[in-house]
């Protein structure tokens, strides 16, 4: 799991005003009908540097996962950047619902785990990220929040992560309902500002077999299916077990949006073939997801 670390031109794609408003007319398709035609997709989380959004913006890709902020001051991205960056391709947020950041806005000076009561303990391997409990109203309200800014700056959809922050709670038999239905309150919240937001959580394809999940999400993101960071395959079993559960997302008419982690460029173009000729929609960068390389 990855931690890091204002629409389409209405004649385009009639996506939702900066106010939350549509602004779709009657010819221009849907944004669930440009999530199904997304055929490429990149992730970028840090490095924009001077450039800003340029580099999404001159991208081919189809959709494009960015941070809402410029990465380090805790700035947001204004809605004309996000504007011009979307324009001729879905651009969406990133946004954590499983953990807490010390790096965002939000973080308060203070703050340790305890306090406030929904936050827990840091994570060994990502300094800064904290777990928290995801099913605590305050927390939740925190995150609600987030999401309501990322609605204003014009961003198409949230991508969700740490989703599978239930795996980190075995001995609380409700966790994984519990992250099903805050995933769902999420995409209610922000569907109710506007209808066409789109919901794509990262991980935990597992949750697909509740049936209240497909129909609060639009696609799912997955990470290393065929490559482990970095240039690692993956097992048989693992490949197995994740393409039953990627034929139960398709299924149910959710595209499966890939993120294996690679450099060698003989294994970056099997696993480009391998994902397509499962009907996955792939990427395969570096685990820093500071850029987008050409689009595959």
């Amino acid at each position: 799991m990855f931690r890091p670390v204002l629409l389409l031109a209405a004649l385009l794609c009639g996506c939702a005003a900066a106010d939350g408003s549509s602004s779709r007319t009657d010819t221009a398709p849907s944004r669930h009908a440009q999530l199904a035609a997304v055929r490429t997709w990149g992730v970028q989380l840090t490095g924009y540097g001077d450039a800003g959004l340029r580099g999404v913006r001159d991208s081919s890709f189809d959709l494009v996962v960015v941070d809402p902020t410029r990465w380090g001051d805790g700035g947001a991205w204004t809605p004309a950047e996000v504007r011009e960056a979307a324009r001729g391709r879905l651009l969406i947020a990133y946004l954590s619902l499983g953990a807490a950041e010390n790096f965002r806005a939000y973080w308060q000076p203070g703050w340790r785990p305890g306090q406030p009561a929904w936050l827990l303990r840091p994570d060994p391997d990502w300094p800064g990220n904290y777990d928290v409990a995801y099913w605590d109203p305050a927390w939740q309200a925190l995150a609600l929040r987030e999401l309501d800014r990322v609605i204003d700056q014009g961003f198409h959809g949230a991508y969700l992560d740490l989703i599978d922050a239930y795996e980190l709670h075995p001995d609380r038999p409700t966790a994984a309902a519990e992250m099903v239905a805050w995933v769902c309150r999420a995409a209610a919240h922000a569907r109710a500002r506007d209808p066409e937001f789109l919901i794509i959580p990262q991980n935990a394809a597992a949750l697909i077999r509740d049936p209240r999940y497909a129909a609060c999400v639009d696609a799912t993101g997955q990470e290393e299916t065929f490559v482990y960071a970095t240039n690692r395959p993956t097992d048989s079993e693992r490949q197995v077990g994740q393409l039953a559960l990627y034929r139960l997302w398709r299924a149910a008419g959710k595209p499966v949006l890939t993120l294996d982690y690679a450099s060698d460029p003989a294994l970056v173009r099997a696993t480009y073939e391998r994902a397509r000729a499962s009907g996955l929609v792939p990427y395969v960068t570096d685990v820093g997801l500071d850029r987008l390389p050409p689009g595959r």
